[in-house]
């Protein structure tokens, strides 16, 4: 399943639904709405934990890290059964739409959990997507609070949690990955799907231009009007 998988990562607002879209738009391309299927694997209790949850988590992690020294392998073991559920799910999705070989999971949550994800499926492909970050606060406070930038960052520190992180996994690039910027996404968007096409071996289709067309133009006019 690993090679079939295609992970968008970025940030809330930073134009991943339009590039999930015009992937989606190939005709090898499956993309579903944001699955949210690794975020639980991670914070479990084995590898992170959630502080707030209808169980108590101390209790969870400890049991969950005993269960895992108990296993033959330890957290191989662990890793490859966390990765034999996600693989179900997948193939399933796929099986849905069987004229489909790549499956897109776009899930901006998985941001903060890269490390996990890297070693769950490290030869899936990866496109890291990225965002002026005064851009993604300035949209994340205009869509859900009233452009009150205070409320948006004390409802969720949104480019403390997810710039950071991302920029560790560009960095270390353990997995293959292309990097594409939202602002040259808009301005030359065949070139960059060109990009993607090539990591995932598919060849590059018009149609994903042209479907994305006229929210690619008005995202480009939005960020030449704000000078982003």
């Amino acid at each position: 399943m690993e090679d079939r998988l295609l992970f968008l990562i970025g940030p809330p607002r930073s134009g991943s639904t339009l590039l999930a879209r015009m992937l989606g738009a190939h005709s090898q391309i499956l993309g579903v709405p944001e699955p949210h299927l690794l975020t639980p694997l991670a914070f479990l209790g084995y590898f992170d934990r959630v502080e707030k949850a209808p169980y108590d988590p101390v209790i969870s992690q400890e049991a969950i890290q005993e269960v895992v020294l108990r296993l033959p392998e330890g957290e191989k073991d662990y890793i490859a059964a966390c990765r034999a559920y996600a693989d179900s799910v997948y193939e399933g999705l796929l099986a849905t739409h069987p004229e489909k070989s790549i499956l897109i999971d776009k899930t901006p949550a998985y941001a903060l959990a890269l490390p996990f994800i890297a070693q769950l499926y490290p030869k899936a492909r990866y496109v890291t997507l990225t965002r002026n970050p005064l851009a993604i606060l300035s949209s994340y406070a205009e869509s859900f609070f009233d452009g009150s930038y205070e409320e948006a960052l004390r409802f969720n520190p949104i480019l403390d949690r997810y710039v950071p992180a991302i920029a560790r996994f560009l960095r270390e690039r353990r997995v293959p990955l292309v990097h594409v910027r939202y602002e040259q996404l808009v301005e030359h968007p065949a070139v960059e799907l060109e990009k993607i096409s090539d990591l995932l071996e598919i060849p590059f289709e018009e149609g994903m231009v042209e479907y994305g067309g006229d929210a690619v133009a008005a995202a480009a006019a939005q960020a030449s009007h704000r000078g982003l």
